[in-house]
């Protein structure tokens, strides 16, 4: 399968969770039944993070790093998500909401659940798409194009100042009606990602991520808006197959 080829508004809106806290996440649910599905999630009350998280800091970082240094502190994530994809051919956008999951050190779970159930997955060494038409795996380690995709989303993440810089030409800039407000813009440096995306924007309030805007080439866009996340979130064994594919020890 080619990088062209991939759901790049999907891959891209896995970067939304690098928003610290704005509420109290709800538990996540059951994968989706699939080949190799994986086991239910427990129930809230036995989750270790079903405790408020703390609340995130209200200053305007003071430049691209001292944010991406914010992202950088993160260790685990859970995050609701609503989506709005623009395309030319389509008079109407298209619509859906789920939730979203990190774990350090890059694996990434984004599971949708309105309007089709559908899972994508991303570990160090593979991209997972699970839907209603089965699984489709893409080994990163074969495919020096995706890898260089996945790996420049996961370094978003995990708040890779170095590494972004040396794909993306980054800036930070202040927002003219908020205090605290900022737009993170990441333009791609050259090929092949400059053919995979224009441009990506997230907007957020002090240290809080609120809403990821992707532009592509051909015009096409893709708003994510985060609606409430817990940074602080910690996995049990159990979740971490669940979401993220990783055999109990």
């Amino acid at each position: 399968m080619a990088a062209s080829a991939l759901p790049l508004a999907t891959l891209l809106a896995i970067v939304a969770p690098a928003a610290p806290v704005i509420g109290t996440a709800a538990r996540p649910q059951a994968m989706q039944p699939a080949p190799q599905t994986a086991p239910a999630l427990p129930a809230a009350s036995d989750s270790p993070s079903s405790s408020p998280a703390p609340a995130p800091a209200q200053g305007r970082p003071a430049d691209a790093s001292a944010l991406l240094a914010v992202f950088a502190r993160m260790d685990g994530l859970e995050a609701g998500f609503e989506e709005e994809k623009q395309l030319a051919l389509l008079a109407a956008p298209l619509k859906s909401a789920g939730r979203l999951y990190f774990m350090r050190p890059g694996y990434l779970a984004r599971l949708v659940q309105t309007p089709e159930s559908s899972t994508l997955r991303i570990t160090p060494t593979e991209l997972q798409l699970s839907g209603k038409d089965g699984v489709e795996r893409i080994d990163l380690r074969q495919s020096s194009d995706v890898r260089l995709f996945v790996t420049s989303l996961v370094q978003v993440f995990l708040g890779d100042e170095a590494a972004l810089r040396g794909s993306f030409q980054v800036g930070l800039q202040p927002a003219a009606d908020s205090a605290t407000g900022w737009t993170l813009t990441l333009v791609p440096r050259g090929a092949p990602l400059d053919k995979l995306m224009a441009e990506l924007r997230l907007q957020g309030e002090g240290s809080t991520v609120t809403r990821i805007e992707v532009r592509e080439p051909s015009g096409d866009r893709t708003v994510t808006r985060i609606l409430a996340a817990d940074v602080a979130r910690v996995f049990t064994a159990e979740e971490k197959t669940a979401l993220f594919g990783i055999a109990p020890p």
